[in-house]
């Protein structure tokens, strides 16, 4: 099956993303990438701080293209040098994995995956209007990508939509049990892919040769938690340190880490829990310099969740102590938003748009506002002293960094907007269920 590239021509065509290819050659700049959720680490900031990125948008201003995508998928854009990879689910259940020209905003190639439905135990009218197996994003370098969906399949595909290898990791390692369906994502590092599947049921980190899909680890996962508590829908995170890299893992109430190469665990810490039946983690964690921040489930965007700041400063090793607990954030806390570290702050934005800015190493909060008037499922992200908030109905509030919480603008595009917007390159590229656009600061006024 195809969809035919007559279904799949952009709803806006501009000669500027030829000039923009032509300025990068000229100039040798090279082309930023963002490859997998929230960009290479997950830190959710643009690669370069000093490209201009906009802070103004709309159908008639600093538009470069729009695509009109199948519904519907959340999958959030990730971005090569010339390519951006999503997925969708058609109405039929099939999973698609498609392949999009960077600079003109033109489908590529399409490559279905099966099909099938997410494992789920929860009330339907709770989740899907908002998420499907094609919720995690996929990850991808200048050789393949490899896509996983919300069924346990997970693919990846040369450049030119070749399937490279394929597994179904329920069939391999049994089902999930998770309340509203798996929704974490991989993250790729070097030559392999890393990835959580946290559950009531099978409950693992695995790791995968990218070029091969050969297993090269596979850890066990459980910890001390609660029902829900078990179920987790966060994405793993890179820390660097001068020391080492690892790999972060949020979920069953606690934070761990492991080592890439051979997955043993270097350190966990738990005080991520909430007195709740219904509690679970779906904020990924966030580093900077010795910090590590990580967010507890706070279901409805309530008072029950909190964010807890854990110092790394020191290598640990096994149990992180309490007394490693730098600060502890309550009530204004996100639920599925992660939040972002930028220039030394922490930003972060409730499920029912309650945004707040605090200091990074006291937990001191600095400004908190109604920044949205509708839900917020988009993550934070931040580059050239902005931060982005983006609501489900398409409006992106932009605030300047710092301690003021000032208010650059407020944008609209049309749409459903669950996925995290990607930065690169001095674009945002943002995904709603059936258009992606890409928005860049092209000297036009409105």
């Amino acid at each position: 099956m195809s969809f035919g590239p007559r279904k799949w021509m952009p709803g806006v065509t501009m000669g500027w993303s030829v000039v923009c290819l032509v300025l990068l050659s000229a100039t040798g700049l090279q082309a930023e990438t963002w490859p997998g959720f929230r960009g290479a680490t997950g830190q959710g900031v643009a690669e370069t701080d000093t490209t201009v990125l906009p802070a103004k948008w709309s159908e008639n201003t600093n538009l470069l293209w729009k695509l009109d995508l199948p519904p519907r998928g959340n999958s959030s854009p990730v971005v090569t040098e010339d390519r951006i990879y999503l997925t969708t689910q058609l109405a039929d259940r099939s999973m698609w994995v498609l392949a999009i020209d960077r600079e003109e905003g033109q489908l590529l190639w399409e490559r279905e995956i099966g099909s099938g439905v997410l494992a789920a135990d929860g009330p339907a009218n709770l989740y899907v209007y908002r998420h499907n197996a094609a919720t995690p994003t996929v990850v991808a370098d200048e050789d393949c990508v490899c896509a996983f969906f919300g069924t346990g399949v997970i693919a990846c595909l040369d450049r030119n939509g070749e399937l490279l290898w394929q597994h179904d990791l329920v069939k391999q390692y049994g089902e999930y049990k998770i309340r509203f369906g798996m929704g974490s994502s991989p993250r790729l590092w070097g030559e392999t892919i890393y990835l959580p599947t946290l559950t009531k049921g099978a409950s693992f980190v695995i790791a995968l040769d990218k070029t091969t899909g050969k297993v090269r680890w596979r850890k066990e996962r459980r910890y001390p938690a609660v029902d829900d508590g078990n179920d987790a829908y966060s994405t793993p995170m890179i820390l660097q340190r001068p020391e080492r890299t690892e790999v972060v893992v949020a979920g069953a109430d606690h934070v761990n880490s492991y080592n890439l190469e051979t997955g043993e665990e270097y350190w966990v810490s738990g005080g991520f829990g909430i007195d709740y039946t219904k509690g679970r983690i779906v904020a990924s964690p966030i580093f900077s310099g010795t910090i590590l921040v990580g967010t507890s489930g706070n279901p409805g965007g309530g008072t029950l969740g909190h964010m807890l700041a854990l110092d790394l400063s020191k290598l640990p090793k096994g149990q992180i102590s309490p007394e490693k607990r730098l600060w502890n954030h309550r009530r204004t806390s996100p639920d599925s938003s992660t939040p972002v570290i930028y220039q030394g702050l922490v930003y972060l934005i409730r499920n029912d748009g309650i945004g707040m800015c605090i200091d990074l190493q006291t937990g001191e909060p600095y400004w908190k506002q109604r920044l949205c008037p509708s839900e917020v499922h988009a993550s934070v992200v931040a580059g050239n002293g902005k931060v982005y908030f983006l609501n489900y109905e398409g409006e992106c509030v932009v605030v300047e960094a710092g301690k003021e919480g000032k208010v650059l603008a407020r944008n609209h595009l049309p749409g459903i907007f669950y996925a995290t917007p990607a930065l690169v390159n001095g674009i945002i590229y943002l995904r709603a269920y059936e258009t992606l656009y890409a928005v860049k600061e092209l000297g036009e006024s409105e």
